[in-house]
């Protein structure tokens, strides 16, 4: 034992003895001069560039270094001013027995405080220079690398070509050479700034992988990166430097993060929930090849322009770099059910082959977009579809059913009722196979087609029991109400209508065309029973503000006490009128219709009376004839035309018990007047004016019938009377005729040619 102990003793002291001469054969062979040497020439031969430097050490202990303060790098030029590299402090770790050799083999570097700035320029060109990794002879050292560690890295990216930063910040790095393989093995942060089409980044990044410089794999062991809420890892192998074989792990826990990273154009509204997928890359480097599945969890998805989504979703689904397969979703819109199963193929231009089902109410859409949000609707819904082809132009086929449903805020005075709806849909258009429901009253049955789903066209055949105007269109609440938006869709086809009432109005057996466009109401060749008679007129109406309409009439021997009364509050003229009139305005109420209504047409009222008709009255009244409370009208042909609040009478010709009468002049639709009237009596009439207005004098012709131009100014109400003497004078001498006839007949013959047109 005492032997074992000595012969141990003696080994030490001369370990010690050879430690001690080595730390002064290296003080001696290492001096200041030697080491600041071997620093400035490790450092400048390395990038061929000049470098500055602080203060240089030396470090003795279980290793030996060279320590290197305050190293910098200049920019190259062409790049911005100040530093590309800089680094607080470099370690060269050196080995020991070539040192004893006075030898100087560098084994590894430690470098701290490293801040390196890498710069991309507009033309593509970076600012790094090439570093060799071995120097040859001659050069006072050699590198036989085994290690290099950084701890307190910064790099900084810039590219002025996409315009883009980058930092890689907290660097800790370590790289070991061992034979043929170098193993990497550290973490870092990574900051991207914000950009045109990114958000502020922060990902965290840790790394475990080792290569083979023979074999030239890759082996990652692990390769993590954390961009809050999104978890990525990496793992498995790159033979080759070509061959994939690496399985990943993607899992994010709070998707309303990901909104951020969204073009702003299509972000989402509302996005949450929960997603892992798992996925293997393969193939090669240049044709790699993607294989996975993801699982979605208590996903919610409110898409842009939206107010309502679907919630709950969950379900599976399988990826590679070409499609999605063995879709399996479900969610749900408010409480309706929705399934969605099926597969995209070619993403570059996705073929879609989908199935979705949606079974629940109406009232579960209320209010999904901002156009719905004043609509209110129940009742069940049950569409289910498949979506086959491309995606710019997709096919659909399926059916839907809508049973007893409520639907309100469209546009109506009234909700509809009792409504439903079944068909389907075939490609990019829809069968209606039946449609009915309630407006108040009101009812409808029709079957049809809807094309053009992005701008829906549904092409109808309807029939109706009653149609109640007053419970569809809406009633005006002043102008600063605001008013429903029409419907987005466009409605056309014929209706068959058995009685049709509204604005004090009654039509029995309409048959008409139509079409109804985003709030534009289109009436063609409408042909109905009304007023004792038979009409026929186009009407068009945009209800949107300020509301103009157009009307078309051609009426044959209808009722012109009912019409009269109906649109001009006028019941003192009874007879059958006949005519074609048109109508142009803008607003309904009664100052707008009398500062904006434009109209034209022919009329002629046959076999009537004028009955307590106080303008008429009045007239034979201050002609002489006294207490004429029934005037018989034989016939009234007239063309009018309404321009500025005001009738144009122009030759309207009335013949009637008392005699013939031509008008001209204007009506105020207020009731003003101003008319020239000239009236030829009948011999009975001619003669009770003479002897009432002896001093008169008036033309008589050989029949004994008086012929008088009267001038009227005042009111219908209040009219008053004077002689047209200058036109009586005239008329006297011969220079004036009375062509009453003539223009009678004219009228006749003008509004029998309409007629015939129509």
């Amino acid at each position: 034992m005492n032997k074992l102990l000595r012969i141990s003793l003696i080994v030490i002291g001369l370990i010690v003895a050879v430690i001690i001469a080595g730390y002064f054969t290296i003080k001696t062979f290492l001096t200041p001069d030697t080491i600041q040497n071997i620093a400035e020439k490790a450092i400048s031969e390395s990038i061929h560039r000049p470098v500055e430097i602080g203060k240089v050490g030396l470090r003795i202990g279980l290793k030996v270094g060279i320590t290197i303060d305050d190293i910098s790098l200049s920019n190259v030029r062409g790049f911005s001013s100040g530093q590309m590299m800089q680094i607080d402090k470099t370690t060269l770790n050196l080995k020991l027995l070539p040192l004893l050799r006075r030898q100087i083999v560098i084994a590894g570097v430690d470098l701290s405080g490293v801040k390196i700035n890498v710069e991309r320029n507009k033309k593509g060109r970076l600012n790094i220079p090439t570093i060799p990794s071995k120097k040859g002879k001659g050069s006072g050292w050699s590198l036989s690398l085994s290690s290099i560690s950084i701890s307190k890295g910064d790099i900084r990216y810039v590219d002025a070509k996409s315009k883009t930063e980058i930092q890689i910040k907290d660097i800790r790095q370590n790289i070991q050479f061992k034979g043929s393989k170098i193993y990497f093995s550290g973490e870092n942060t990574i900051y991207t700034l914000k950009g045109k089409n990114v958000p502020e980044m922060v990902i965290q990044t840790k790394n475990n992988i080792e290569y083979d410089t023979l074999k030239k794999n890759v082996y990652v062991k692990k390769l993590t990166a954390l961009y809050e809420p999104i978890y990525l890892e990496v793992s498995g192998t790159i033979e080759k430097m070509e061959m994939l074989g690496l399985a990943a792990n993607l899992k994010i826990d709070d998707m309303s993060k990901l909104k951020s990273l969204i073009p702003i154009e299509s972000r989402p509204n509302k996005l949450r929930g929960v997603l892992k997928t798992d996925f293997s890359v393969l193939g090669t480097l240049k044709k790699p090849r993607l294989d996975g599945s993801c699982e979605l969890k208590n996903v919610t998805i409110i898409p842009k322009g939206m107010i309502r989504g679907v919630e709950k979703i969950q379900g599976s689904l399988s990826f590679d770099q070409k499609s999605i397969r063995n879709i399996i979703i479900k969610g749900e819109i408010g409480k309706a059910k929705l399934d969605v199963s099926g597969s995209i193929t070619n993403l570059q231009d996705p073929i879609l082959n989908i199935i979705a089902k949606i079974d629940g109410n109406l009232k579960d859409i209320e209010s999904i977009t901002n156009e719905m949000k004043d609509i209110k609707m129940k009742g069940p819904v049950f569409v289910c579809m498949t979506v086959k082809g491309k995606m710019k132009n997709p096919s659909f086929f399926g059916e839907y059913n809508v049973r007893n449903a409520y639907i309100n805020g469209i546009g109506l005075a009234k909700p509809i009722t009792n409504f439903n709806i079944k068909g389907t849909i075939h490609g990019d258009a829809a069968r209606i196979d039946k449609c009915s429901g309630d407006i108040g009253r009101s009812d409808f049955s029709f079957n049809g087609h809807i094309s053009n789903f992005k701008q829906p066209v549904i092409q109808i055949n309807n029939k109706s029991k009653t149609i109640d105007l007053d419970e569809l269109i809406p009633k005006s609440e002043g102008h600063n109400k605001e008013k429903a938006k029409p419907v987005p869709i466009t409605i056309q086809g014929k209706t068959r209508i058995n009685t049709l009432t509204g604005l004090d109005m009654v039509f029995k057996n309409v048959n008409t065309n139509f079409t109804y466009e985003n709030g534009i109401i289109d009436i063609r060749n409408c042909i109905a029973d009304a007023f004792d008679g038979k009409v026929k007129f186009d009407f068009y109406y945009n209800a949107n503000n300020p509301e103009p309409y157009s009307i078309t009439t051609n009426m044959t021997s209808i009722s012109s006490k009912k019409i009269l009364k109906r649109f001009l509050k006028f019941e003192n003229l009874e007879g059958r009128l006949t005519g074609v009139s048109n109508f142009d305005g803008r607003g309904l109420s009664q100052k707008e219709v009398i500062s904006n209504l434009t109209a034209s047409g022919n009329l002629t009222v046959k076999n009537g009376a004028f009955k307590n008709f106080e303008f008429i009255t009045k007239l034979l009244s201050w002609l002489g004839m006294k207490n004429y409370k029934t005037v018989k009208l034989n016939e009234l042909a007239v063309y009018f035309t309404i321009d500025k609040g005001k009738v144009n009478v122009k030759d309207w010709a009335l013949s009637s018990s008392v005699g013939n009468f031509l008008l001209n002049g204007t009506i105020g639709l207020t009731g003003n007047l101003k008319l020239d009237i000239t009236t030829t009596l009948t011999k009975k009439y001619s003669n009770i004016v003479k002897n009432y207005h002896g001093e008169w004098i008036f033309p008589i012709d050989k029949k004994g019938r008086a012929t008088i131009d009267i001038i009227v100014s005042g009111t219908l109400t209040n009219p008053k009377f004077s002689l047209d003497k200058n036109k009586i004078k005239k008329r006297i001498k011969g220079t004036i005729k009375n062509e009453f006839e003539k223009k009678k007949k004219g009228w006749e013959k003008k509004l029998k040619e309409l007629l015939k047109g129509k």
